[in-house]
């Protein structure tokens, strides 16, 4: 099999971001792979059969190849900085490596080129073979983050000179790492390039956009009016930005929609300088993404104040677990025909040594977005995991104990043996262990979903799908989940007696679910008109403020002993 055809090579080519091309020794162009194909222009069977010296390599290089050919036989690598020519006729300037390899039994020879692509202006103060990167993207051909902030610096002297007005934006695009999982590097490459067609055709020639980051972008509009229209005008190119990116992207056959936040700032307004302004542009981008996808934000002072406040909250969740600030709360779950107490939902506490209890819905989606909620959701399961063996010890009747699982815990690939060895730990009966997940988390990969709770069933351990009915699953596609209860979301339950479209739909998930033999609990139960009507519907169980809050786990042991029953 000839070396270029081998599937490795195939494979790393078609899976690399960087520009690689594979020679014969006469310096015939044997493949290229897909990122050199979008920097050069050409197609890949444009190039692939061609001679590089007649084709890619401009005037005096072409002598070059004879150099790097006797550097590279006798030395085996050769690296430089050549002239070359994209198929539109634009020359630039990059920087090539080139070394040596031979196919299998040490026969033909062959040479792999990794092309850098820098400035079509010459380095200024270069020497022979210098390399002085412009700071483009070899991928998408767009300024990097440093080249930016050098368009940015420009554009801020100027406008200042004729007081006009200078905006940067920060596009970031929703769950591109999972595109990239689920469908492959090639495929990311390929949206990331139309991604950036798209912004370039938003903007005026005096404008720019550039890649600062693997999924973010960010757009440079140059001079856009004085003060009072500078902030119309960034709203109107935010729009097109949406308008263009709402357009569906064909990939492999499927039709896909991207998503994005995106957060502006202004100059003057804002800051005179391009540190400032890019600190403020991501200020803002953070702000879009806490408020949802496909929205945008402008800076302002009180955002600069809401991420000091919340990087100072992050500094200290950080170490939270260590000095002892987290503590479980229980939640009791209440069987409706006994009234008895037969589960309860652990639920994380934070008490900060300064503010005191730090209520979850602050600190939760801060520990979402850090992945420190992975540590806390273990530091929750074991602590779960002893109070059950600590109850089973002074001989209180068993519950089962939920908790809930976020999806980058669910992510993880020995979630399934973490469980298996806190059960062998503290010697449990798998069946009161209740773990919890949400529709979002188990739909996003249906497949590695199905065999991950598989696996987790296996042991024993209870599975619960929690808060039904906010996602966009049904339960026809829980079939194929082996959950064995079904949690309905609180909002179902709060206007269930005023809205019959709410009792509707209750009534049809506790039917359905009981077609499928699970079990249903309904949370935030509140009233006795409440009660009345999920008995009436035959829910199975129930939790909320009805019958208990959260508590520590000394006040729901008290609660066991006294056997406390719902009436």
């Amino acid at each position: 099999m000839p070396a270029f055809d081998h599937p490795l090579l195939k494979t790393l080519l078609e899976n690399s971001t960087e520009a690689v091309i594979l020679l014969d020794r006469l310096g015939n162009i044997r493949r290229v792979n897909q990122a050199f194909a979008n920097a050069s222009g050409y197609a890949p069977q444009e190039l692939e059969g061609r001679n590089i010296r007649r084709f890619l390599l401009e005037g005096e290089e072409r002598s070059l190849f004879e150099e790097i050919y006797e550097s590279v036989w006798q030395g085996g690598y050769w690296q430089g900085e050549i002239v070359a020519r994209r198929k539109t006729g634009e020359t630039f300037r990059g920087a090539l490596k080139v070394s040596s390899v031979l196919s299998g039994g040490g026969g033909e020879r062959y040479y792999v080129g990794q092309l850098i692509f820098w400035s079509r202006a010459p380095s200024p103060g270069a020497g022979a073979g210098g390399l002085y990167p412009s700071g483009m993207d070899s991928l998408t051909g767009l300024p990097g983050r440093p080249l930016f902030v050098d368009r940015l610096q420009q554009a801020l002297s100027q406008a200042h000179r004729q007081g006009r007005c200078v905006a940067v934006m920060f596009l970031d695009l929703d769950r591109f790492q999972f595109l990239n999982d689920s469908l492959g590097w090639a495929a990311g490459d390929t949206v990331l390039l139309e991604i950036s067609r798209r912004l370039g055709r938003c903007l005026r020639t005096s404008d720019s956009v550039g890649r600062i980051g693997a999924d973010e972008f960010a757009l440079l509009l140059a001079d856009i009016d004085e003060e009072r229209e500078a902030v119309r005008n960034a709203g109107v190119v935010a729009r097109k930005v949406y308008e263009s990116l709402a357009l569906p992207l064909s990939l492999a056959g499927e039709e896909l929609t991207i998503s994005a936040a995106m957060g502006i700032t202004l100059s003057p307004q804002d800051g005179m300088s391009a540190e400032v302004m890019m600190k403020n542009a991501e200020v803002a981008l953070q702000h879009a993404r806490r408020k949802g996808w496909n929205n945008y934000q402008f800076f302002s002072s009180e955002m600069t104040e809401t991420a000091r406040r919340r990087f100072a909250l992050e500094t200290s969740l950080r170490s939270a677990i260590e000095r002892g600030e987290l503590l479980l709360y229980y939640q009791p779950q209440v069987d409706l025909k006994s009234g008895r107490v037969i589960g309860a939902e652990a639920l994380a506490r934070w008490r900060h040594p300064e503010r005191g209890m730090v209520p979850p819905g602050e600190f939760i989606p801060v520990a979402e977005e850090t992945g420190l909620i992975v540590p806390i959701g273990e530091w929750v399961l074991r602590t779960a995991c002893r109070q059950l063996a600590e109850w089973r010890d002074i001989g209180l009747a068993p519950i089962r104990v939920g908790v809930n699982l976020s999806a980058k815990q669910f992510q993880r690939q020995d979630l399934a043996q973490m469980v298996a060895d806190l059960i062998a730990e503290f010697g449990l009966d798998p069946h009161y262990l209740d773990l919890e997940i949400t529709e979002s988390a188990i739909m996003e990969d249906v497949e590695r979903a199905v065999a991950m709770l598989n696996r987790i069933s296996a042991l024993g351990v209870t599975l619960s799908i929690d808060d039904f009915g906010t996602g966009y699953s049904s339960l026809a596609q829980l079939r194929q989940f082996p959950f064995k209860t079904l949690k309905i979301d609180r909002t179902f339950v709060r206007s269930i007696q005023e809205n019959t479209s709410d009792a509707a739909i209750v009534s049809a998930i506790i039917a359905m679910a009981h077609s499928l033999n699970q079990n249903v609990i309904v949370e935030g139960l509140e009233t006795q008109e409440q009660l009345a009507i999920l008995r009436e519907l035959k829910c199975n169980e129930m939790q909320g403020f009805l019958f208990s809050a959260a508590v520590p786990a000394v006040e729901l042991t008290e609660m066991l002993r006294m056997d406390k029953r719902l009436l």
